[in-house]
């Protein structure tokens, strides 16, 4: 049994836009990313969904919502999204909201590595599960969301997703960049994994009983 997942991610926030740590954080969409929304509706137009599903934060089921206006040959009954928080954005505990380069920068010193830029450059040189555990330590609270916890509840959602579908189905998916990154990291070889999804980007995996085959990865192109 396999059906098709397609991934997308959230289009661009007001946290995005400002550079800001956004986790569990809900910033409203921006024009930016409301057109973000429209795009990826407008090349996912022509595929029928069997499922439509976004995380439970505000700017991924706007995003869903976008994209379903655009589509041609689902049920309206998918117009609006199955909320799951399966598939949320990691938490980042007491860094969310915060400049992104200051925390990779504070978490980086206090690893004892050198300079980073960005979050991004944090995860290239420890890794994106070992980012996570950084957080977790380092989060005065301890309260940021570690590895261990953040593949406990996406394997739930991906449990939850192949119990409700069936061989040759769509199934659409709204997320977050750091879940698009962890998945192709995980299922994925290669240089492909540093690419950070941009907003509005669709992933296409094949997901069978027992794997995950990627078929595209951060697409902003390509007419479905």
């Amino acid at each position: 049994m396999s059906f098709n997942l397609y991934l997308v991610r959230h289009g661009q926030t007001y946290l995005n836009k400002y550079g800001r740590m956004q986790g569990w954080s809900d910033a409203p969409l921006t024009e930016s990313g409301l057109t973000d929304a429209f795009a990826a509706g407008e090349r996912l137009r022509h595929v029928r969904f069997d499922g439509v599903y976004s995380s439970d934060l505000s700017r991924a089921i706007e995003t869903a919502k976008g994209i379903m206006r655009q589509n041609t040959r689902s049920d309206s009954i998918f117009n609006v999204p199955l909320r799951l928080s399966y598939f949320r954005e990691v938490f980042f505990g007491t860094y969310e909201g915060l400049p992104g380069e200051h925390v990779a920068n504070q978490i980086a010193r206090q690893l004892a590595l050198p300079p980073v830029a960005s979050y991004a450059e944090l995860t290239y040189a420890l890794g994106l599960d070992a980012s996570m555990d950084a957080f977790k330590a380092t989060d005065p609270l301890h309260e940021a969301e570690d590895a261990a916890a953040f593949w406990q509840r996406f394997d739930a959602g991906m449990a939850f997703l192949r119990q409700k579908h069936q061989a040759d189905e769509n199934v659409l998916v709204v997320a977050h960049g750091v879940v698009a990154r962890n998945m192709a990291n995980r299922y994925m070889t290669g240089d492909v994994v540093r690419e950070v999804p941009v907003n509005g980007m669709v992933s296409v995996w094949e997901v069978t009983d027992d794997a995950m085959i990627n078929k595209a990865y951060n697409d902003i192109t390509t007419q479905w």
